[in-house]
């Protein structure tokens, strides 16, 4: 797989011809944001990790302190925040952009693939937060959707069971959910 797109300090992986492998432990990452534009912020992001078909999937999530240099009252989005929940005072108790960037590598191989399903904003918010942390992400961005659609059972079974549920809008059950999602497609339940 080669870099398709820069973000920063996070790259987005994209399938290049031949079929990603996809192996234990898998990673998937999941921000709730400030708005839904390529100007907000993350203000939640969530792991979640399967190590292995039979395991527990473990998730860790945490809300984000806003940095001084992201402007609370030009980039909320009060239409984002009745779709996640998250008020803007409740970020008063996330960590700090370091705290969570610390984190996020702390769980993450180095060089490892993270899948997301949100894209370039998935690789914004991450650029985003490396950027006000200082600290670039010891791990790689991959788009599931790219991944899953060179595999027509793999794609139909995680398409389906994705539309079973509804997604909670919170990073750390949005990231759990797409890690079973794509756990039980692998494994063809």
């Amino acid at each position: 797989m080669d870099t398709a797109t820069d973000h920063s300090a996070g790259s987005f992986q994209t399938e290049n011809g031949g079929r990603p492998q996809l192996s234990f432990p898998l990673f998937f990452i999941d921000f709730e944001a400030s708005a839904l534009t390529l100007e907000s912020f993350p203000i939640e992001v969530g792991i979640a990790i399967a190590r292995g078909v039979e395991g527990t999937i473990e998730t860790w999530s945490t809300l984000i302190a806003p940095d001084p240099q992201w402007t609370l009252d030009d980039q909320w989005d009060p239409d984002a925040e009745r779709v996640h929940g998250i008020r803007r005072w409740d970020l008063r108790h996330g960590l700090s952009a370091v705290e969570a960037m610390a984190k996020l590598n702390a769980f993450v191989q180095p060089n490892q693939i993270v899948w997301c399903d949100g894209g370039h904003y998935d690789a914004h918010w991450l650029g985003t937060l490396a950027i006000a942390a200082g600290i670039a992400p010891a791990f790689r961005l991959g788009d599931i959707g790219t991944m899953v659609r060179t595999d027509v059972e793999i794609c139909d079974l995680y398409n389906a069971a994705l539309a079973s549920s509804l997604p909670p809008h919170r990073a750390g059950p949005d990231a759990r959910r797409l890690c079973e999602t794509l756990v039980r497609a692998l494994t063809r339940e």
